[in-house]
């Protein structure tokens, strides 16, 4: 069973707010594509926290570890497109998921079932949100691995942060962007391949997956490199959510233990389907029946 651990929020677009947050659309994507899943996050008593839980109630997505927060309100953040469906998000300080507790279900859970776990760096851009990140990654067996999704919002990560997740990923996913500030940071220099190279190397990692905007995307593991073009034809409502769309099934594909390529081409498809919508998470129940037609077709059944 995999774990994920973050925010949940409403992005709030010109035209109204749809439900989000990196972790939990991860968390959302598996749960659909029939994978086993916990979330670990914290909302406010509030009508917009009140509101997650009846989303959640109708689509059968357990709230369980789900925290109520009478002192902070739940998250959002504010999203403006460009005229490409490219965003840029501002993110509220001071909300529900930056108080994220770790419960003793979550900590015997980490112990003894937890195959994988998921974070990012925004729930770390709190004292109490990295040092709760820290306490349930210092709990896991040496059989559980760590999923690190990278997300460089401003004001919302440090150095210290970074390297930590770094250190602890087994599994990295992040953009040319971050890519280059990772880079900077760390005093690496080359092209792509060598400065991926030389992050896996010295942070021991075993597999960054790379997104690429209109350049597709990269995958690289066991020495090699892995590249996927964009889908062609592709009509962009927006990229919201797309990076957790290809987080989810790299995250599935590593637990069930695919070839890369196998991975790449899933994590590109679902991202890409995503950028059809509006928003990170798609409205209409069939979206997930076409999306696990793309897990198996071409003759790929196996595990």
């Amino acid at each position: 069973m995999i774990l994920s651990i973050g925010e949940i929020l409403f992005d709030i677009f010109p035209e109204g707010r749809r439900l989000g947050g990196a972790a939990f659309n991860f968390a959302y994507h598996i749960h659909r594509l029939d994978g086993p899943v916990r979330f670990l996050s914290r909302i406010g008593q509030d009508p917009e926290g009140q509101a997650i839980l009846d989303f959640l109630a109708k689509r059968q997505f357990p709230p369980d570890d789900l925290q109520r927060d009478p002192d902070h309100p739940t998250g959002r953040v504010m999203v403006t497109l460009d005229a490409g469906g490219g965003a840029r998000f501002d993110i509220l300080p001071g909300v529900a998921y930056d108080f994220i507790t770790a419960t003793p279900s979550i900590a015997q859970f980490v112990k003894d079932d937890c195959e994988l776990i998921y974070f990012g760096s925004l729930i770390q851009r709190t004292a109490q949100g990295e040092q709760t990140v820290r306490r349930i990654l210092g709990l896991r067996s040496p059989r559980t691995k760590c999923l690190c999704d990278i997300n460089l919002r401003p004001g919302c990560f440090n150095a210290d942060s970074l390297t930590y997740s770094l250190r602890e990923a087994d599994v990295l996913k992040i953009n040319d962007e971050e890519l280059s500030a990772l880079a900077s940071i760390h005093a690496i220099r080359g092209d792509t391949t060598q400065t991926v190279a030389a992050l896996m190397a010295r942070f021991d990692i075993e597999m960054v997956a790379l997104t690429r905007a209109e350049h597709g995307s990269s995958l690289f593991a066991g020495g090699e490199r892995y590249d996927i073009a964009p889908e062609r034809g592709l009509r962009i409502k927006d990229t919201v959510g797309a990076g957790d769309a290809f987080a989810a099934m790299l995250a599935i594909g590593y637990t069930r233990r695919w070839p890369p390529e196998r991975i790449l081409k899933s994590a590109s498809r679902l991202a890409s389907r995503v950028c059809g919508i509006t928003g990170a998470i798609p409205a209409a129940p069939l979206f997930y029946d076409r999306v696990r037609e793309l897990m198996t077709d071409g003759g790929e059944h196996g595990e």
